[in-house]
């Protein structure tokens, strides 16, 4: 008996090891900055790229970008980044004089402050400066720059594919002006501008009086008491919404490539919307009878009791959810639903790389990816804060940062 259990107990030892050899396997983490300065902010871009502020002397502060660092300031803001990860931005106060950094190029803006910027879909970047009550818009696109004025801007600005449009919404006393490059195209009590097709039509929704209107342009596409959840893809070939007529709300889904829009039938509420990156299509999680459900364009799968965040994979080929019925959590997979054996967040942010039968996860101390099959759990070293993690589609890795004693350090994990 007792040679029985010292074999069970060695067993169970190399079980554990052999686990942990696993983990370390799939599971790897990288020094990013040694900790020499002072560590202020940190984050990830969804393409991979990382950045850190740090700073090197009292009152001066600078920003590092995959590793290469900026020059100094007396302010930084968080950058951003074109959505193909091949450019940032960032707004930089160095000596009372603000600048935007632009990879390695330096642009001045005299007298003014940094108001919004933004890149296309194709690369073209604008960006705006405020002088007093004045506030001007640059483009930079095809190695030229051009000028505009901008009237009372509320919001951002959104640019077309090319850059060669640009829109925005202007305040005035009885409400909102959309504004299509320098002319007017409709006032509305509330509006939302959702960006532009990848023909150059720009898509925005708007109230007048008991009505609000989908417009293409100046093409009306849809009215209704109430439209909400406005969006359009990353390839400008579809537009989504969700609508309310009486007490039900409907999906809807427009593409030129359909003779007729796609229309849901009637849920009491409509809660998430999203759209597929490149396809006519849409996810939902709406609510009937008092039951959830993910709806994928028309087709219907059950929900749980409560759901966190719908979210379609980089590619598209996976649409999830994290869900739970007060029992156990499940991973909905489009529609199957799968499952976790052990505690988990639903709210929490998940990353998914599709078809891999995995996610990951962010606790306050490590970044985990879990196996759906049979829910085990993947984690590598232990931080003081993690961030957010990302599938880096790039490198087929789950990714975040994480901070040990002002040291940053980049996690990954291996589907």
């Amino acid at each position: 008996m007792k040679l029985r259990i010292l074999c069970e107990s060695c067993i169970a030892l190399l079980f554990i090891a052999s686990g942990m050899m696993h983990a370390q396997h799939k599971c790897s983490s990288e020094q990013l900055l040694d900790g020499a300065e002072p560590l202020i902010a940190m984050g990830q871009d969804t393409t991979g790229h990382w950045w850190a502020v740090t700073s090197p002397f009292s009152k001066r502060y600078s920003m590092i970008i995959d590793g290469k660092r900026g020059i100094d300031g007396d302010s930084l803001s968080q950058p951003i980044f074109s959505p193909m990860g091949d450019r940032f931005a960032y707004p930089l106060l160095r000596n009372g004089v603000w600048f935007l950094y632009m990879n390695d190029t330096v642009i001045p803006l005299g007298a003014g402050k940094p108001g919004t910027m933004t890149f296309s879909r194709f690369g073209a970047f604008a960006y705006s400066v405020i002088e007093g009550q004045s506030e001007k818009l640059y483009i930079m696109r095809d190695g030229e720059r051009s000028t505009h004025q901008l009237f009372n801007r509320s919001g951002g600005i959104h640019l077309s594919f090319d850059g060669s449009n640009w829109a925005y919404a202007s305040k005035n006393a009885s409400g909102l002006v959309v504004m299509l490059n320098e002319e007017e195209i409709g006032r509305y009590e509330e509006c939302t501008i959702a960006g532009f097709m990848l023909d150059n039509a720009l898509i925005h929704a708007g109230k007048q009086g008991d009505i609000w209107r989908l417009l293409k342009n100046a093409e009306q596409l849809l009215s209704a008491p109430y439209i909400q959840h406005v969006q359009v893809n990353q390839s400008g070939n579809a537009i989504a919404c969700s609508y309310g007529m009486g007490t039900r709300m409907m999906g809807y889904l427009y593409t030129p490539d359909f003779i007729q829009p796609l229309e849901t039938t009637g849920y009491d509420r409509i809660d998430q919307l999203v759209l597929h990156p490149f396809e006519p299509m849409m996810g939902l999680i709406a609510m009937k009878a008092g039951m959830n459900f993910i709806v994928m364009n028309t087709a219907e799968y059950d929900a749980g009791i409560n759901t966190g965040q719908l979210r379609f994979t980089h590619d598209g080929r996976e649409l999830y959810v994290m869900g739970d019925s007060q029992q156990d959590p499940f991973m909905i997979v489009n529609g199957q639903k799968i499952v976790q054996k052990n505690t988990l967040d639903i709210q929490r942010t998940y990353a998914k790389a599709p078809e891999t039968g995995t996610f990951a996860y962010a606790t306050s101390s490590a970044l985990m990816m879990q196996r759906m099959s049979d829910s085990f759990t993947f984690a590598g070293m232990m931080a003081t804060y993690v961030s957010t993690p990302i599938f880096n589609h790039r490198i087929m890795m789950y990714q975040s940062l994480g901070i040990v004693n002002n040291r940053l350090y980049l996690l990954s994990c291996k589907p």
